[in-house]
């Protein structure tokens, strides 16, 4: 064990009689759902189904979208497979119980404590562990190698930042990576990465995402929205974080100018902050999703607080803003296919390091744009909003590797069946 691994537990383990009081006061500052504060601790709200069963973790949103997929396929393959899925944030957990997939029980993710890790996998005895792209934790980990518990990263992807901070601790790094019975890398920074910490356990298996169909929408509202808006041109912001809102909003100020008929549709990543956004809208004329009815044919701005309707705002829009880029927020960018898939240019600011490659390959398309700064994202996307040339029939041309994703996700479920089995014939 190496001596930063050693200092970690040793500091985790006495702030877990202190969890109560942490977690109260996430409560408060509306971090944490107060019904589900035993489960941070690890205490489960719900009992173990009898065969086998994968524990699949992952952060947020994102993360989510890809384990969903990879359990689907899986369920497909192997009907008697359980799954417990852990998350961090309630927009995930909303996410999950909204699909309601069969034999999947959501739990808040444990927080990384001695004694809640413990306590998580008593109850559970998962079969094995699916981490999901890199939100990885050293207790849980040391415990499922304590119980000698294969686990797997699926859809590895590591920022900059991220390889920076595991490189500060070399043997950490090793420790953790290399203890992975098998590492699939999403991109080839990935891939070339922890090479040099698991050797041959890693795989390149390219990004499970792009394995999913396009956004649904139900086609009775869209229907209905559609008329609503007519020949408006809609600008739709779509996964905003704090402070990108306002800067939406003095853009399309600017747009309004020149086509006064324009329509903002702001769709925050976490929809749980629409009473923030609403006070930085509060002079405009607003339509808020989650209060129900139709918009006014006259509201300027729709604050569209809800989930799983992506696919309704991406198809009455002319240009999608997509959040997470904006410098110093600390995102990285969110994922561009889902409106390429729906025949949607991209525009962002250019902290997108998440999604590097994606991006750089549309733009070379000419389907993205990357602003790098307030002013030329004004730029860009008034010039967008105003021309009157036509959209390609299909802007995913020449971009096919986007588009035929079922090879990274049947790689994935592969992999985890092998895993599952051999632990099977123990």
């Amino acid at each position: 064990m190496t001596f930063v691994l050693s200092a970690y537990k040793g500091l985790t383990g006495l702030l877990d009689p202190f969890l109560p009081l942490v977690l109260n006061k996430r409560v408060q500052s509306g971090k944490e759902d107060a019904s589900r504060l035993d489960e941070r601790r690890g205490y489960a709200s719900r009992t173990r189904p009898a065969g086998p069963l994968i524990w699949m973790h992952g952060a947020s949103i994102g993360e989510s979208q890809v384990l969903l997929l990879l359990y689907e396929a899986l369920k497909a393959e192997r009907p008697d497979v359980h799954a417990v899925i852990t998350t961090q944030t309630q927009t995930s957990a909303d996410l999950i119980a909204r699909r309601n997939l069969p034999d999947l029980i959501h739990q808040m993710a444990p927080l990384d404590t001695p004694f809640a890790s413990k306590r998580f996998l008593a109850h559970w005895t998962p079969d094995m562990a699916v981490f999901a792209e890199g939100d990885i934790w050293p207790n849980l980990i040391g415990k499922l190698d304590k119980q000698r518990i294969p686990r797997v990263l699926i859809n590895a992807r590591m920022t900059e930042k991220s390889r920076d901070g595991w490189m500060r601790f070399p043997a950490l790094a090793r420790k953790i990576f290399g203890g992975f019975d098998q590492l699939l890398a999403a991109n080839n920074s990935t891939y070339d990465w922890l090479r040099q910490f698991a050797g041959r356990q890693v795989r390149y298996s390219g990004n499970v995402k792009y394995a999913a169909p396009p956004l649904p929408a139900d086609e009775h509202e869209l229907a209905s929205l559609s008329k609503i808006v007519g020949d408006r041109p809609v600008l739709a912001a779509l996964s905003t974080h704090p402070g990108e809102e306002a800067v939406i909003l003095s853009v399309f100020h600017s747009l309004k100018q020149q086509l006064p008929s324009a329509l903002l549709i702001i769709a925050p990543r976490h929809p749980e902050r629409a009473q923030d956004i609403n006070q930085i809208l509060k002079d405009a004329s607003v339509y808020q999703r989650s209060k129900g009815g139709l918009p006014d044919p006259s509201a300027d701005i729709w604050l569209c607080d809800t989930l799983g309707e992506l696919g309704l705002w991406i198809r009455l829009s002319k240009l999608i803003y997509l959040g997470g880029g904006m410098p110093g927020l600390d995102i990285h960018g969110h994922n561009p296919i889902e409106p390429l898939k729906l025949n949607k240019p991209v525009i962002s600011l250019s902290d997108i390091s998440n999604f590097q490659q994606e991006f750089a390959d549309m733009v070379k398309a000419d389907v993205a744009e990357l602003a790098e700064n307030e002013t030329d994202l004004e730029n860009r996307i008034i010039a967008n909003m105003t021309s009157e040339k036509p959209l390609p029939d299909n802007l995913s041309s020449g971009l096919s590797q986007y588009l035929a994703g079922e090879a990274p996700l049947n790689q994935t479920r592969d992999v985890v069946l092998a895993i599952l089995e051999k632990r099977r014939r123990r």
